[in-house]
């Protein structure tokens, strides 16, 4: 981020216009400069332009914290004392504040802050300010409401109010706000600073991820439990039959190897005849080719012998005309030379006459145009002579329509405006009456659920549920209790035939008993007894049942209810709230209308004076209704007249002017003609002459060797003897190759035939052999033959071994599921304590913690910037607070408060601290300009030397660096100045030096 310029008009004590331009010189090169000037001129006022440009606040407004005071403005209006608009020169009617800079997407934008008074008018009420925001580089403005602007700046820019008075600005009386603030003050402004929302992030993140691990582990549990394993009996068996397997799979596959190398050996061999037998048919035909080679060799030996002999002798027969060619060249050589300058000239000569008859033809042509030219330009002005004085009046006449058109356009926009806001009005009523039915249709729902609470309370006090669980139980148990005792009465079948035999005395033929309690006819009566009593507590025990069910349904029906009434308050609370914002907006928009409609009379009185104005310069009014239909085309046509009408009074000058300068011209090249035209004839007869003698001697070359150059036909000549050299040369060593390539194909084919004999004997004995081996084999197999074997004991051994190798598999895997489990339980147990240290799901607990760390990292570059200024002091944290203390390192590391230190000591310290809340707010963006204002009065020379050398450091960091100072010795180091000086009555005036 760079300041490229600030400007400003009427702001405080600067009056009117003023510009402070940093890309042009003297400011361009200039790494520091200063703003001086008498106290009160406005230094500040410079950089308040700047932060209202970019903000819409300044530094010394935002001090005003009193904010229930306010100041008288105009007309009795009170304003709060910290309303930026004040600094609106008292007796003007407006005033902006303007600055260029380059945002961090490398484009160049111009922010504008500008504020006036009702009625352009010094008396006028202050109107609200406006924001704009320009892209220079695109010319295109950026749109939207002030809020949306102002936050788009905070985006290009990439600093806010706090970060940017911190890091590009430096305020007057602000620089020890930090070093001394509470650490409350500290939290938020670390807050404001660097941000939280990234470690409410992480905080969020850590309770996620916690969750995400916690439920990992418990899926992999879940996919543990599911992998099947064989039982110890299965795998037993399994390895028992591949133990058997294995070793015949063994001895079947060796003796399928054994065979097949017996195999492999005969074809081999018959392999090695086959080749054998080819390589001696092709060595035959080798031989018999070098043969007839060496016989053709010797023939084109004695061949190119003769040729080179007959060579040698026509190159010497050759020399005398070759002497005759080469003194002919250099006769043609010479009257070539003496051709092509005759013939130079010549061209020369024609060109210049040509050029010399072109020139007057088209200088006579240009006069005569432009003399048609003049007339018609001179037509064409006695056409509209009554129109001339518009065209000399056209810029005041321009200023009169501008201004009407303006005033059109601002009265058809509020025109507009207010019928969008009578619109607005419209659907703000038609949402209240909405609002309204909806209000009183959930007043009434609320009405009918509280009455059915109200019940359900009574119907559940007037049960006692402790009271019917204890009766439930106690029925329960009487009803097992009468059911037991009927089951010992109960009987069928010979027992009860056994039992009526029974008598008194007799004894029993089971038990042998003489009494028999349960043969009496009292029995059948305490039979009864006990069926009506297990039926009316049955009957008791469901009626319990239903009137706990009864209960318990109303319970749930409370609850429902219950979350219906909460439910209902929670739409009631937002309706009303809405409809009060309605309300407020109803408001709003009235007072809006009010303004609008203020503004549309205004409008239509500068339209009126503007429009009479216009009508003196025209003479009359009948020229209101072109312009009334579209003044765009109308000031266009004024305006292309007026252009058209200067235009030809210049053209007809400059016209006049060029006539008098052709004509002379064309008299002169008259003259000049005639001389060009017989140089041209002189020469051209002299070319003639040379031209004959060249065609004569290259007749006579043309008969010598063809025309062919001597040098070239010598050179042919003696080439083709050395290649006729060359080549015998080549032949008589082609001679010696193939008679060594004729003895060699020789003493290979007695080898080849050598060898086909012992080939053909080891054939033989490997045939035999493999016959041998399939005759044992065959004995031993007991019919079957060696590939079923194979794939019989391949079948099991595959079975075995895949059963073996999944249930190894299984364990391998349930192996794999228990260490994947242990790492999850490792990672879940991590993510847990982390999540114990900073983890949470409203991200609060780590954006606590991150305070601390970010101004630790705040006192470290705080500390760079104050080793530079002095060395004594050092800045640390108070331990477990956000409080700050100082190290005095000349004093034994010893501990000091920051309320210790001298006024010239806090200054460094919070200089130092300021240069390094820059770093930390800038430390994702280059920013490259830096303004300080005051502060330096309290240094001794010494100090003040350091701290400008550490400004000055800064400067080859890559910023521009701007000071605000009263100290002369400060200002007179500075060579580069913005000084700002009184013109009296509380006028302030800018130079650059």
């Amino acid at each position: 981020m760079k300041i490229l310029a600030i400007r400003g008009r009427n702001l405080a004590s600067l009056e009117g216009e003023f510009s402070i331009d940093f890309t042009v010189e003297p400011l361009l090169s200039a790494g520091i400069f200063a703003i001086s000037g008498p106290t009160g001129a406005g230094k500040s006022t410079l950089l308040d332009a700047m932060c209202l440009a970019l903000f819409s606040r300044t530094p010394r407004t935002d001090q005003a914290k009193e904010n229930n005071v306010r100041l008288r403005d105009v007309n009795e209006d009170v304003l709060p004392q910290g309303d930026p608009r004040f600094i609106l020169r008292r007796g003007t009617a407006f005033g902006y504040a303007e600055v260029d800079f380059v945002a961090l997407n490398g484009f160049r934008y111009r922010a504008r802050w500008s504020v006036a008074r009702a009625r352009d008018k010094e008396s006028g009420r202050l109107q609200n300010p406006k924001t704009t925001l320009f892209n220079l580089d695109k010319e295109t403005e950026e749109q939207g409401t002030r809020s949306d602007l102002q936050i788009r700046i905070v985006e290009l820019i990439g600093l806010t109010f706090e970060q940017f008075t911190r890091s590009v600005l430096l305020a007057q009386n602000d620089f020890s706000t930090f070093l001394k603030a509470e650490q409350g003050e500290k939290a938020s402004l670390l807050e404001k600073l660097t941000g939280t929302e990234q470690f409410s992030a992480i905080s969020r993140l850590i309770f996620t991820k916690n969750a995400e691990a916690r439920e990992t582990y418990e899926k992999i549990w879940v996919q543990m439990q599911s992998v099947e394993i064989l039982a110890e009996e299965e795998v037993q068996a399994f390895e028992k039959r591949l133990s058997e397997v294995e070793p015949l799979l063994l001895r079947l596959e060796s003796a399928k190897v054994e065979r097949q190398h017996l195999q492999d050996a005969v074809k081999s061999a018959e392999q090695q005849i086959a080749g054998k037998q080819i390589q001696q048919k092709d060595i035959s035909d080798k031989l018999t080719r070098s043969i007839e080679l060496l016989e053709k060799s010797r023939k084109d030996y004695e061949i190119a012998l003769e040729k080179q002999q007959k060579a040698e002798f026509l190159y010497k027969s050759l020399q005398p005309e070759l002497q005759q060619a080469r003194k002919l060249d250099v006769q043609i050589e010479t009257v070539l030379r003496s051709f092509s300058e005759a013939e130079q000239r010549l061209k020369e000569a024609a060109q210049s006459k040509k050029e010399a008859e072109n020139k007057l033809f088209d200088l006579q042509k240009k006069e005569r145009q432009g003399q048609e030219e003049i007339e018609k330009l001179k037509a064409w002005r006695e056409k509209y002579k009554g129109k001339a004085g518009i065209a000399e009046q056209l810029p005041a006449l321009l200023l009169h329509l501008d201004a009407a058109f303006s005033a059109r356009q601002s009265f058809e926009k509020s025109a507009q405006s207010i019928l969008v806001f009578k619109q607005q009005i419209d659907r703000l009523d038609i949402e209240l009456t909405t609002l309204n039915v909806s209000i009183g249709q959930h007043r009434s729902d609320l009405l009918k659920v509280e009455t059915e609470l109200n019940q359900i309370d009574i119907l559940l006090k007037q049960i006692d549920t402790t009271s019917l669980d204890k009766s439930i139980d106690e029925a329960r148990s009487e009803r097992e209790r009468l059911l037991v005792e009927q089951a010992q009465f109960v009987t069928t079948g010979d027992i009860k035939a056994l039992r009526d035999k029974l008598s008194d005395g007799t004894p029993c033929p089971v038990c042998g008993s003489k009494e028999h309690p349960y043969a009496s006819h009292e029995t059948g009566e305490k039979l009864l007894a006990l069926a009506k009593g297990i039926s009316d507590i049955t009957i008791q025990i469901q009626q319990l049942v239903k009137q706990l069910e009864t209960y318990t349904a109303n319970q749930k029906r409370q609850a429902l209810l219950q979350q219906r009434q909460l439910q209902l308050h929670k739409q009631i609370t937002e309706s009303e709230n809405v409809r009060i914002g309605i309300l407020n907006q109803q408001k709003l928009v009235n007072t809006q209308i009010s303004h609008e409609e203020a503004l549309s009379v205004e409008h239509q009185e500068v339209q009126s004076r503007s429009l009479l104005a216009a009508n003196q310069v025209f003479g009359s009014d009948s020229w209101q209704h072109a312009w009334q239909q579209n003044p765009e085309a109308f000031r266009k046509t004024l305006t292309d007249f007026s252009r058209q009408w200067r235009n030809n009074e210049e053209c007809l000058q400059q016209l006049e002017r060029q006539q008098g300068i052709l004509k002379a011209e064309c008299e002169s090249h008259s003259t000049f003609l005639p001389k060009q035209i017989a140089q041209w004839k002189e020469f051209g007869m002299i070319f003639q002459k040379h031209r004959d003698d060249l065609k004569n001697h290259r007749d006579d070359r043309n008969r010598l060797l063809s025309g062919r150059s001597a040098d070239e036909v010598e050179q042919e000549y003696v080439r083709n003897m050395e290649e006729l050299k060359e080549n015998l040369k080549k032949l008589q060593s082609m001679q010696v190759e193939q008679s060594g390539i004729v003895e060699q194909y020789k003493g290979v084919t007695e080898q080849i035939t050598k060898d086909l004999a012992d080939t053909s004997v080891m054939l033989s004995e490997k045939k035999a052999a493999l016959e041998v081996w399939i005759n044992q084999y065959n004995e031993l197999s007991g019919g079957i033959s060696l590939e079923d074997a194979l794939t019989q004991a391949s079948k099991e051994k595959a079975e075995c071994s895949f059963r073996l190798r999944t249930h190894a598999e299984n364990l391998q895997k349930v192996a794999g599921l228990k260490d994947e489990l242990d790492k999850r339980s490792v990672i879940s147990e991590r993510w847990a304590k982390l999540n114990d240290l900073a983890g949470s799901s409203d991200g609060a607990k780590f954006r606590r913690i991150a305070q601390g760390y970010t101004l630790d990292v705040l006192l470290n570059y705080a500390n760079v910037q104050l080793r530079g200024l002095t060395k004594r002091y050092r800045l640390e944290r108070v331990p477990g607070t956000l409080a700050l203390q100082v190290i005095d390192q000349d004093m034994c590391d010893e501990v000091r408060s920051v309320h210790s230190l001298s006024g010239g000591e806090s200054f460094l310290v919070s200089l130092a601290l300021a240069l390094g809340l820059s770093s930390l707010s800038s430390n994702r963006m280059n920013v490259e300009s830096l303004f300080i204002d005051e502060g330096f009065g309290s240094l001794d020379s010494e100090t003040l030397r350091v701290a400008m050398d550490a400004l000055e450091s800064l400067h080859t960091q890559g910023r521009k660096i701007g000071v605000i100072s009263h100290v002369q010795e400060m200002t007179e180091r500075i060579p580069t100045q913005i000084r700002v000086q009184r013109s009296g009555n509380g006028r302030s005036s800018l130079k650059i030096m």
